[in-house]
């Protein structure tokens, strides 16, 4: 592959950003239509793609997720070590205005906030103002039981069983009205747990939520307040913050959704609806900065750092796939990878870090739940930097006998996503996935078969299923977002 040339960077950054570099291949080192276009248009678009990924790889590999997303602008920051090696922006933070998207543009980063919170989080049990196994009713007032004896650990790793709040009947999601931190709590604290505490991990936005309010609580300021104090000020991020709608915001990204018709403004929100669970807004050259913070030369003690990293077990004596500062850790194609996926109302982002290789890649768009998820672009980008190939994706014929012995239902075990289960079934001769939630099941997603007993989404070739057994005792592997779940039959 050729060198990505400097020249095709835009962008080279405020003058207290290293200027890009040319990035060879080698030797360098998370589920969710696309706009029609005329035939004539899609065609000079691959041609203008294929152009692109031989002289810039990354670019190629973001503009067709942009095509096939369709996402209305990215922005991509790749650094290695003290070196950044790309930084670039792709599309409109502002459609409607046509305004570019550039590295300085701030995005909503949703749920790699959680990372942040876990961070303030083991601050404080360094400086043994709490501790891990401390109940949340020692901090937080009012809490009802079982919620007031939930141990920050579980809070912290989703292993506490509290139902999440945007998933109760009736939560006003939509609504722009302005809320309170104890509206959202009584919308959750009073809610039965969905298993006891320790057995199983179910990610969800409320123990987070509560985290917030202890870290309130025992530091006496506002959650914004200690972030800009203790994480912004001191990594040098200068443009993170809280910022609600209301407050002005140089360089703001605009948010969109799909409609029916294309692109729709997406909602706006009060922050306090994502609060610590989600509500911070960010820019690429911020997130590196907090990589750096946190894992490089920045002012992170070890005994934080230790922290944030350490991963509990369930009582099965299973290994947490997040750790206590709120981390999703995986192996990505041997490599281990840290960081966090986010989305929240017409935003998505992806914060990861290969410490192998000492790689952070930081991805943000406007738009939510797309055709493609940034963690899959994010992968993508990940084995150019890396010196990986990308998987080869085939549509093999898929026997008729494999399509019935696949089809079924199957149940998530400890460790699951938003979903109980997974309804594989037969469609004019090939499989579709259905994610089961209680008595809900979402549309099936058509998969394409690359033999073996392996599927890849038709939506997102990133997103990938692997039977294996027969009979009772057939399992599925899925793997998305970075981590894989395992299902049995049903």
């Amino acid at each position: 592959m050729k060198p990505i040339q400097p020249a095709a960077m835009a962008d080279p950054g405020p003058p207290s950003a290293p200027r890009a570099t040319g990035l060879s291949r080698r030797g360098l080192f998370g589920l969710s239509g696309a706009a029609a276009v005329s035939g004539a248009i899609a065609a000079r678009g691959q041609a203008a793609t294929a152009a692109t990924a031989a002289d810039d790889p990354i670019a190629g590999i973001v503009r067709q997720a942009m095509e096939r997303g369709p996402f209305p602008g990215i922005v991509v920051a790749v650094q290695k070590g003290e070196r950044i090696l790309y930084r670039r922006g792709f599309g409109h933070i502002d459609v409607e205005n046509g305004v570019a998207a550039t590295p300085e543009a701030v995005f909503p980063i949703g749920s790699v906030t959680k990372t942040m919170t876990g961070l303030a989080i083991m601050q404080l049990v360094a400086q043994g103002r709490i501790t891990l196994d401390d109940p949340a009713g020692r901090h937080i007032d009012g809490l009802p039981a079982p919620v007031a004896a939930l141990r920050i650990r579980n809070l912290a790793d989703h292993s506490a069983g509290l139902v999440g709040y945007l998933d109760v009947p009736g939560f006003p999601r939509a609504s722009q009205d302005p809320i309170t931190r104890q509206q959202v709590v009584d919308w959750f604290a009073k809610q039965p747990l969905q298993f006891e505490p320790g057995t199983r991990w179910s990610y969800s936005n409320s123990g987070i939520y509560l985290l917030g309010l202890i870290i309130e609580k025992v530091s006496g300021l506002s959650y914004d307040r200690y972030l800009q104090e203790h994480v912004f000020a001191p990594f040098g991020m200068a443009n993170s913050s809280l910022a609600g709608w209301a407050r002005l915001q140089p360089r703001r990204a605009h948010g969109y959704r799909l409609g029916r018709d294309g692109l729709e403004n997406a909602q706006r929100y009060d922050p306090l609806v994502a609060f610590s669970a989600g509500a911070v807004l960010s820019t690429v050259d911020d997130m590196l900065r907090y990589r750096r913070g946190v894992f490089g030369d920045g002012p992170t003690s070890p005994a934080v750092r230790r922290l944030v990293l350490e991963r509990d077990r369930l009582k099965s004596g299973t290994l947490l796939p997040y750790s206590l500062g709120c981390l999703a850790i995986a192996d990505f194609e041997g490599r281990r990878k840290i960081g966090h996926p986010g989305d929240i109302f017409g935003f998505s982002a992806q914060y990861a870090w290969y410490p192998d290789d000492d790689v952070t890649i930081v991805l943000l768009s406007n738009i939510q739940y797309g055709g493609i998820s940034i963690v899959s672009v994010e992968q993508k980008i990940a084995r150019v930097v890396l010196g990986l190939p990308q998987p080869v994706i085939v549509d093999a014929p898929l026997p008729a006998a494999d399509a019935a012995r696949f089809s079924g239902s199957y149940a998530l075990g400890e460790i699951r996503f938003a979903v109980d289960a997974m309804r594989f079934t037969v469609v004019d001769g090939g499989l579709r996935v259905g994610f089961v939630k209680g008595e809900e099941s979402g549309p099936g997603i058509a998969l394409r078969y690359q033999g073996r007993g392996e599927f890849v989404s038709a939506h997102d070739d990133e997103q990938r299923f692997r039977f294996e057994g027969a009979g009772r005792r057939r399992r599925v592997f899925m793997s998305s977002y970075g981590s894989v779940f395992e299902a049995v039959a049903i």
